[in-house]
């Protein structure tokens, strides 16, 4: 499984960077990422919403709330 760590970026730069590594995991058919966004309610809307547009699933993670698991 594939990961992305937003701890120590910027909320303005999470844009880019959730966009950016969706579009490569979607382009190479990834079935499942975790994205941990830290407690911010505002990083994990921006990575939701991301997610959204390029069909993946969004779902907290079972065992651990800061990271949101995403797939296909």
């Amino acid at each position: 499984m594939f990961t992305l760590d937003l701890h120590g970026y910027k909320i303005h730069e999470t844009h880019d960077v959730v966009d950016s590594f969706l579009y490569d995991h979607k382009l190479y058919n990834t079935k499942r990422i975790e994205i941990i966004t830290g407690d911010s309610k505002v990083i994990k809307t921006v990575v939701t919403e991301i997610a959204e547009t390029y069909g993946f699933e969004c779902k907290p993670h079972i065992y651990n709330k800061e990271v949101l698991t995403l797939s296909v």
